[in-house]
């Protein structure tokens, strides 16, 4: 046996061994995610309080650069929209229609039909059954403009269908649906297109929101029935811009601390919205509406 080769062999792997406890002795280890600032997101409600009619858009832009946006508004309104994302750096990684009702995806479908610098990564919306829809439509649903979004719909590889019992996860986000459409829809309302939208909660690790689009208080009711603690955040976007009655019990379960009302200054004086946004105050909560100072919160 060679025992000068072996003695050669073991003292380096003793050295070897003693630099190694040295360095972590002197260099401690530092998890991945030290020095790794956790991700906020802001959410950003807008609309105009002198307008004559209401719409829906919102922003939740990520410290990471990522951006997502929440519906759209108005036909009329593409201009402010588009601007809207340009000045949040033109890329939209995902794009939420809640329902394509006319005062929430009309400047989506100008937009996406015609993006020009703006690039649109993914598209999620509630797969509302042509048929259904058309035989209980009402003269203020505009079925046109659900005709000319699912042909764009249908035309692209970018849509991710959502509805009830869907999750996913985003960039450090957590994403839960609890409505969309469905076929039992009729045995809660006839109102098809307000019915299915879809009402999500966009969690971080210590704050979320709960997104509500314009579903009836019937929807409501069953929501809070089946889901029962899931719903509870600590922002919400009240239900179609604060308006209909028998809301209280809705805003009372979700106990939010923030509710952002989707209504300018001659909605707010509809004896419904009027009030619900008493109703939120009386429970303890803020809202945040078209006249607000402050028209943003933080998820993280």
């Amino acid at each position: 046996m060679d025992y000068k080769k072996h003695l050669t062999y073991f003292t380096g792997l003793a050295i070897g061994l003693l630099t190694l406890l040295l360095a972590l002795f002197l260099f401690p280890a530092v998890p991945c995610s030290a020095g790794t600032a956790s991700v906020t997101w802001r959410v950003t409600q807008y609309g105009d309080d002198h307008a004559g009619k209401q719409s829906m858009l919102y922003t939740i832009k990520g410290s990471n650069g990522k951006l997502i946006v929440v519906d759209g508004g108005w036909t009329d309104q593409e201009v402010f929209v588009r601007k809207t994302i340009q000045s949040l750096g033109s890329k939209v990684d995902l794009w939420i229609i809640t329902h394509p009702h006319p005062d929430h995806a009309g400047a989506f479908i100008k937009i996406f039909s015609s993006p020009g610098d703006i690039q649109i990564r993914k598209v999620i919306a509630p797969k509302i059954n042509d048929s259904r829809y058309r035989k209980f439509k009402h003269s203020w649903d505009e079925y046109p403009v659900f005709q000319q979004f699912m042909k764009l719909m249908c035309g692209t590889s970018k849509i991710h269908w959502k509805g009830a019992g869907d999750s996913f996860r985003f960039s450090g986000l957590k994403f839960q649906f609890f409505n969309g459409y469905s076929n039992t829809l009729t045995n809660t309302t006839k109102d098809i297109c307000n019915g299915s939208s879809l009402v999500f909660k966009v969690s971080g690790r210590k704050t979320s929101m709960l997104f509500t689009g314009d579903i009836l208080t019937k929807v409501g009711r069953r929501l809070i029935s089946t889901y029962k603690k899931q719903l509870k955040s600590t922002f919400l976007q009240a239900p179609h811009h604060g308006n209909n009655t028998g809301r209280y019990s809705f805003y009372k379960y979700i106990g939010a601390d923030i509710t952002f009302v989707d209504a300018p200054a001659f909605l707010r004086t509809y004896p419904a919205v009027a009030r619900n946004l008493q109703n939120i105050k009386a429970l303890g909560g803020q809202v945040y509406t078209y006249n607000s100072s402050r028209r943003s919160v933080i998820i993280h």
